[in-house]
């Protein structure tokens, strides 16, 4: 990606930075999981393993998710709830496979605006292409619910995407907030 500012972006390309670091800030199991365990038996719904797990800033894609379960329904029963314990067992097996760091996420987000999904290959994003994208596939965004994000929502003012185009680090540094 240009060092220099990418023509028709609305401020310069920061350098590229975070390396190896987690993308998402990261939370200890123990810390996540009594807001999803019941309360009376401290243990956990098999269905609610994935969101415990994006709780503790793990990157879980949806066609992981049955896998996920699987492994952990083996410790205490199939379609049966699940212990912390068990859950602390998968996460110091399994956990660093879905720690997502900086440069993945950069990749990944610089690959759809090199192949013109929703920016160009200098590494802008369009925010149109962006609104698009995310109305279209996967978790879908209205494009106001959208707007209202990239402006920051309840975030301090100066923490929001300003204008049409922004760059690969503009936007990531912004999702990171």
């Amino acid at each position: 990606m240009p060092a220099e500012k990418a023509e028709g972006a609305q401020s310069k390309v920061l350098p590229k930075k975070g390396g190896k670091e987690p993308f998402v800030q990261q939370f200890e199991l123990k810390d996540v999981f009594p807001h999803f365990c019941d309360r009376k038996t401290k243990l956990l719904p098999l269905k609610d393993v994935p969101f415990v797990l994006r709780a503790m800033g793990l990157t879980i894609y949806g066609e992981e998710e049955k896998t996920i379960k699987e492994q952990v329904e083996k410790v205490d029963g199939m379609g049966k709830p699940v212990s912390m314990q068990t859950m602390q067992s998968w996460v110091e097996e399994y956990g660093n496979k879905y720690v997502k760091s900086y440069e993945d996420a950069y990749s990944a987000v610089g690959t759809l605006c090199h192949e013109g999904i929703i920016g160009d290959k200098s590494g802008v994003i369009k925010v149109q292409h962006l609104k698009h994208l995310t109305s279209e596939v996967g978790d879908k965004i209205d494009a106001a619910t959208l707007d209202k994000i990239l402006k920051g929502g309840d975030l301090p003012a100066g923490n929001s995407i300003k204008g049409e185009t922004c760059t690969l680090d503009e936007f990531l540094t912004f999702m990171q907030k």
